[in-house]
């Protein structure tokens, strides 16, 4: 579950935010954690090491929107469907790609989708520390001509650890992107998120994550999100998160959306 990263948009992600016709990704990846409710993942770039409970599902629809100078990059919406498996999480999105350039116009279809598969390799639920792994490929189904697709397979290489303590939670990815599409350069990218239970239905959180470049002759980004989940009901949650770069050309970022959970973690 990645909260906004397709590699025509790129993060090049969170994420999310990271890419736009450049090639910078937006879906980025969410996981459960507690009774319904998201502890950690989307709504932000960065991604964690938790998975689904075994045989549930976890159904993000989000809208996303990334603003570049001269370039917004929209997914209306993006359909994120993950599955649980023992200490395995299957992924496959599918978003509907908005690019609207301010001297080129609008194109709409579909983007690059996205296939992966997490792996929670270690949990220790006495020190609530867990790690895993997160291999992802987009796959270029999105028009690269009209800025909805790469052209060529992006891949994703992640590590991913996470620490529970009381009502907070501190999660953290590093992870290499492949990129394939000419004119394009592989990078690093490193995230953080902190979280906190405000109450038994609202969660809050502030990420902090970065890139190295992306393209020849651009810069590196640094940039921030601030947000987090409201549970509506026993299945249904509302995720949102909104921040915008410290260091690089995103000007804003915003991740509106509904996550379904068809199974309990205690279930």
């Amino acid at each position: 579950m990645k909260a906004f990263l397709n590699p025509a948009f790129a993060r090049g992600g969170s994420g999310c935010y990271r890419g736009s016709v450049k090639l910078r990704p937006i879906f980025v990846a969410w996981s459960l954690m507690f009774a319904g409710m998201v502890r950690a993942g989307p709504p932000f770039v960065t991604d964690d090491p938790e998975v689904p409970p075994v045989g549930g599902w976890e159904i993000n629809i989000p809208f996303t929107l990334q603003r570049t100078p001269g370039t917004t990059d929209m997914q209306a919406p993006l359909f994120d469907l993950n599955y649980g498996l023992p200490n395995i999480q299957l992924e496959f999105d599918v978003p509907v790609a908005v690019v609207q350039d301010d001297r080129r116009g609008t194109a709409a279809g579909l983007g690059d989708i996205l296939l992966g598969i997490k792996w929670r390799f270690f949990e220790d639920k006495h020190s609530l520390v867990q790690l895993g792994t997160y291999p992802q490929v987009f796959a270029p189904t999105g028009d690269a001509k009209s800025g909805l697709g790469s052209g060529r397979p992006t891949y994703e290489l992640p590590l991913l650890a996470e620490k529970s303590w009381e009502k907070w939670t501190l999660y953290s990815e590093a992870e290499y992107w492949l990129q394939t599409a000419p004119g394009q350069k592989n990078y690093w990218f490193v995230g953080a998120v902190l979280q906190h239970d405000i109450t038994d239905r609202l969660n809050l959180g502030v990420e902090l994550f970065g890139n190295t470049q992306k393209q020849p002759g651009t810069r590196p980004d640094v940039a921030f999100n601030i947000g987090g989940s409201f549970k509506l009901a026993e299945h249904l949650n509302l995720l949102f998160t909104g921040g915008r770069d410290i260091y690089g050309d995103n000007r804003a970022m915003l991740y509106l959306g509904l996550q379904i959970v068809t199974k309990k973690s205690d279930e």
